[in-house]
């Protein structure tokens, strides 16, 4: 769902919701081919369910966190990076950043992202 400047998200069985202020830094993709959207670790707060959260690292790096009653993966944070990347495209995809640092980009592609 999108309103203005936020875009929201819920797990599938509705235990957790995310919500990211502003404009996200961009999108790309997984290596399984997969549409993410980047944002900014700051701009990204569990509004509801913060209990209900299941926190694992991933084999290529970063903190998942899944809901523990569904399963579904929210998010992944790369505090390496201060990026959260939402596995979600963002609803208006103009208002996504053109360019971000390049040091950041270099370092979510040695994470396996794609641009």
């Amino acid at each position: 769902m999108s309103n203005g400047l936020y875009q929201q998200l819920e797990c599938r069985c509705g235990a957790i919701c995310l919500l990211a202020c502003g404009t996200p830094l961009g999108m790309a993709s997984t290596a399984a081919g997969e549409a993410v959207t980047l944002w900014s670790r700051e701009v990204v707060q569990i509004c509801q369910g913060l209990d209900d959260l299941d926190s694992r690292e991933e084999a290529s790096g970063g903190d998942v966190q899944a809901c523990r009653h569904c399963g579904e993966a929210l998010l992944v944070q790369h505090d390496e990076v201060g990026v959260v990347v939402v596995p979600w495209a963002s609803v208006d995809n103009d208002s996504a950043a053109a360019m971000m640092a390049t040091s950041t980009r270099e370092r979510l592609e040695a994470l396996g992202y794609r641009f």
